[in-house]
């Protein structure tokens, strides 16, 4: 922990002044004097809170929400460790530095913002609102990641025996969670910020939903969701060009509540996401699992219309060239595996597409990500995924009716008109139609990092991935053990954690070691 907590501790003498929260240049020459002597100051200093959780999550949310999970399947360039749910204390993407990192400079602000001399509360509301909401968000991101957490609320004093630090409990950790977003939305609600590259009120209200959902407090989630019924500028997406805008677009989308901002010039290529699910120029590791592909090939059988979410995750144009410009069918999946390979979620229309004049058809109609030049902003929070967790709250409420409801809303807005009503035995029957939410959110939010931690909150984790990691096990030619140990639901904490910070000793995770 010493090393991140020094890292955003001297970050106060290193970041460098910048034009806007895109223009992120850490590194300068400046003293300490520089700092935290006017307004300007603060939108510095938030630039380097976004760099940190850029760094955090850029790569990870994918990682630690769809990669394990049953969106996927190995493309025989995977990592076995984590394609398989055998993690290691070594793994780089266990070590929670970036997070500490993130959450350290959020609370450099926190401490120094309403020092600045000559700004009003008003002033510094915005800023230190979204220092609160990103620690918030950090902390839940890693309690869903690891579990327990150490809290660190204030920068590091330069004490040796301020640096160990023990993990909090999750209960402590959830209540943390919630006093920062009570916080943000309190300078939320004197300056907030429509801009949906930075997190403001809507956020907050996003990720309290979602909180509360972690925690199974479904009223809660309910309560909380209340604040999108009518929203003035928030709604679903109508139609699937609005629904291919939410990634293409964001900024524009009037269903994103939060994105990852990125820019080539300053961050370089953002090529954690095309390097996982879909890299024109290399090959990536993971691809849509067949039984996802399945189901939009039975929505497009249906009669019921189609899916528009199908060609918009993968280049279903490519997939019909490829397999001889045949009816796309079940068999589809692996005639088109180079199609079904790439996902192109976050991918504009391929303006060079070559047509086939003689058979009067385009060979492909996307211009697939790679990882040397890309540039997109990745969504982190939107309506579908609070109106889908709104639907689960009201089915734990028994309220299923209302819940069937909205799943009808995101269907019919890409084209899929059956009423999932007529889905189950019983609108009342809280299983049938929890069943029916997930698989509409393993559907529409494939890739965006939720499935794991969807399947960790309903308690179905080891139920569906017990088989599908025998299945894994097996075709690797490995002892086949399954899920295995219940503690590997999380993450095990990277081994050089408790060499820096000693209260860490004994506290890894079960059944991980510290070495």
């Amino acid at each position: 922990m010493k090393k991140y907590i020094i890292l955003a501790f001297t970050s106060l003498l290193a970041l460098s002044s910048c034009e806007s929260f895109l223009d992120r240049s850490p590194l300068s020459d400046l003293s300490p004097s520089s700092y935290f002597k006017d307004k300007a100051e603060m939108k510095n200093w938030n630039a380097g809170i976004y760099d940190a959780f850029q760094s955090a999550l850029s790569r990870r949310q994918v990682l630690f929400g769809d990669v394990r999970s049953d969106n996927v399947t190995g493309t025989s360039y995977e990592d076995s460790k984590i394609y398989m749910n055998a993690l290691m204390p070594n793994i780089s993407e266990a070590s929670w530095e970036p997070f500490f990192t993130c959450i350290s400079r959020c609370n450099i602000g926190i401490q120094k913002y309403p020092t600045i001399p000559n700004v009003l509360e008003s002033e510094y509301a915005p800023y230190i609102g979204q220092c609160y909401a990103m620690r918030a968000y950090m902390y839940f991101w890693g309690t869903r990641t690891w579990g327990k957490m150490p809290i660190i609320t204030e920068p590091w004093d330069g004490s040796l025996n301020s640096i160990a630090v023990p993990r909090s409990s999750l209960e402590q950790v959830k209540e943390q969670i919630l006093s920062d977003i009570e916080k943000a939305i309190s300078y939320f609600n004197q300056s907030d910020t429509s801009d949906k590259i930075y997190l403001g009120k809507d956020a907050m209200y996003a990720l309290l939903t979602e909180v509360h959902m972690w925690y199974n407090d479904y009223q809660g989630a309910l309560t909380a969701s209340e604040h999108f019924i009518n929203h003035k500028s928030l709604s679903l997406s109508n139609g699937e060009i609005e629904w291919k805008n939410i990634f293409t677009n964001p900024s524009s989308s009037k269903e994103v509540i939060f994105a990852m901002a990125w820019d080539y010039e300053t961050d370089g290529a953002l090529s954690g996401w095309p390097q996982l699910l879909g890299a024109s120029n290399t090959n990536n590791g993971y691809r849509m699992a067949e039984p996802i592909f399945n189901e939009f090939i039975d929505r497009l059988r249906s009669g019921e219309g189609s899916d528009a979410r199908f060609w918009n995750t993968i280049d279903t144009v490519k997939v019909y060239y490829k397999a001889s410009r045949v009816p796309l069918t079940y068999a589809s999946y692996t005639a088109g595996v180079e199609s079904v390979n790439k996902c192109i979620k976050y991918s504009n229309i391929d303006p060079e597409r070559e047509y086939d004049s003689s058979n009067q058809v385009y060979k492909s109609y996307f211009s697939v990500m790679n990882t040397t030049d890309s540039e997109f902003s990745l969504v982190m929070m939107r309506m579908a995924n609070i109106m889908l967790l709104r639907a689960e709250a009201l089915n734990k409420l028994n309220r299923g009716d209302e819940a069937l409801n909205i799943v009808n809303d995101i269907r019919t807005r890409v084209g899929y008109l059956k009423d999932a009503k007529l889905e189950v035995s019983n609108v009342n029957n809280v299983n049938e139609v929890e069943s029916i939410i997930l698989q509409e959110r393993q559907l529409e939010l494939y890739g965006e990092g939720y499935r794991w931690f969807d399947l960790m909150r309903t308690g179905h984790l080891i139920e569906v991935m017990d088989p599908i990691y025998s299945a894994r096990q097996e075709a690797a030619d490995v002892t086949v053990t399954g899920f295995g140990n219940e503690g590997t639901k999380y993450w095990p904490i990277h081994y050089a954690e408790f060499e820096s910070n000693k209260a860490l000793v004994g506290d890894q995770n079960p059944p991980y070691t510290e070495r």
